[in-house]
């Protein structure tokens, strides 16, 4: 039995039977792509701000402000230029991206103005740190 089940889980890996994946990547040869030119005014016609425009899997990827103020990053067929995929961010998330912020101290005090009951804080201060 376990030597059934290994012959064919052999015979599909090697016919290339895998899972679909969703495929975002662009298949198009270089002789039919329109030029950056031709990308420019179609983001400019759509009222997008153009920060950058550069390739990425076989893909123009522009990276900008769209018409209502927001960043976007949109992967653009290079033949069609219709848009395969695209991604818009809140001003507010490049804030908070990295995932830090800086503390203060002052919001580990609560709303009675005492701290918390911790070995931490015995001796009535906050803790110090320093990073290096």
């Amino acid at each position: 039995m376990m030597k059934h089940i290994a012959m064919i889980s052999l015979l599909l890996a090697l016919t290339g039977v895998s899972p679909a994946i969703a495929d975002d990547d662009c298949h198009v040869p270089l002789s039919q792509w329109q030029p950056r030119e031709a990308v420019q005014k179609m983001a400019e016609a759509r009222g997008w701000q153009v920060n950058r425009i550069r390739i990425d899997d076989g893909c123009y990827q522009i990276r900008g402000i769209d018409e209502n103020g927001r960043p976007f990053k949109a992967k653009i067929d290079p033949a069609t230029l219709s848009i395969v995929k695209m991604k818009r961010t809140d001003r507010h998330d490049d804030d908070h991206a990295s995932g830090r912020r800086q503390s203060t101290g002052s919001e580990m005090i609560d709303a009675s103005g005492a701290l918390p009951s911790s070995k931490l804080f015995q001796s009535g201060e906050l803790p110090k740190t320093v990073v290096k």
